[in-house]
């Protein structure tokens, strides 16, 4: 099946809700027993829940499974942290196991930093640390973000999607040519809806990355043996990035995979996999 025919039947079988807190609209699905453990996908740098579709079904039988957008109103990442924790709250969610990947894994480690003691586990997918050093070297790729984004938002931006699909299809790396098929569906489905206000603000969350306090390993101690780090071999993130993501982490259970940054939404079977395993083994 394509994307496109996947993104159809999903929304046929599952319910989209959405909540307004302090302002900030959360669009979201759930799907699992309450009393479960709960499962929070944190979504990559495109801020499109529909990515992890393909896990709900496939972990929802054992544990509740939280998908959502971060919300337009929260323009910083402290502010989409803070959001959040209203919003598990007013869900009923306590210590939420996150699986976030690539802008997701970073936002985990933020969380964990302001709320160390409310987190049950960390799933880091294809993603870099929050460290000094990580932060020091994104600054250095990405000193030109200030003006990219004020050209992002003065742009005709329907101009612009071709261009940004053609970026997004730079992060196949060896991937068979259904999967390139795959890949290539998705991205033109997803910008056929996406808005310049939707990138803005995404764009200006993954900017506001290099505006925060770098983590320590210290701010990941309550979790010591509930992490996860699923790292593919030919990531966007470099292999000195990976290993100083896994410097931050107390006892974590590593993963190397062969892939690229698009494995997440690409290899999901075997993900699912690694993720039950390591719930199952390590946190009860």
């Amino acid at each position: 099946m394509s994307y496109s025919d996947d993104l159809r039947l999903f929304a046929k079988t599952h319910t989209y809700e959405s909540v307004v807190i302090d302002g900030a609209t959360f669009r979201y699905v759930r799907k699992g027993e309450n009393d479960a453990k709960t499962l929070v996908m944190l979504n990559g740098g495109m801020n499109v829940l529909e990515m992890w579709m393909k896990y709900v079904d496939a972990l929802s039988a054992d544990y509740q499974v939280l998908l959502f957008d971060y919300p337009r109103e929260l323009r910083t990442n402290q502010e989409l942290v803070t959001g959040m924790h209203a919003f598990f709250d007013k869900l009923g969610i306590r210590q939420p196991i996150f699986v976030g990947a690539s802008d997701g894994g970073m936002v985990a480690q933020i969380y964990m930093q302001k709320y160390p003691k409310e987190v049950g586990g960390l799933i880091l997918v294809s993603t870099g640390g929050m460290d000094a050093a990580t932060i020091k070297s994104l600054k250095r790729k990405y000193f030109m973000a200030p003006v990219l984004l004020f050209l992002l938002k003065h742009s005709n931006y329907e101009k612009m999607k071709p261009r940004l699909i053609k970026v997004g299809m730079g992060h196949i790396r060896n991937e068979s040519a259904e999967e390139v098929a795959y890949t290539q569906d998705m991205f033109e489905t997803i910008f056929r809806d996406y808005t310049k206000e939707k990138d803005v603000h995404i764009t200006g969350l993954l900017a506001d990355l290099m505006n925060q306090t770098p983590v320590t390993e210290a701010d990941f101690k309550e979790v010591a043996g509930k992490i996860l780090l699923i790292l593919p071999n030919q990531d966007f993130f470099s292999g000195k990035m990976q290993e100083d993501l896994i410097r931050l982490m107390h006892n974590p259970k590593i993963q190397y995979v062969s892939g690229g940054h698009l494995s997440t939404v690409l290899k999901v079977d075997a993900y699912v996999q690694m993720i039950r395993e390591f719930l199952q083994n390590n946190i009860q």
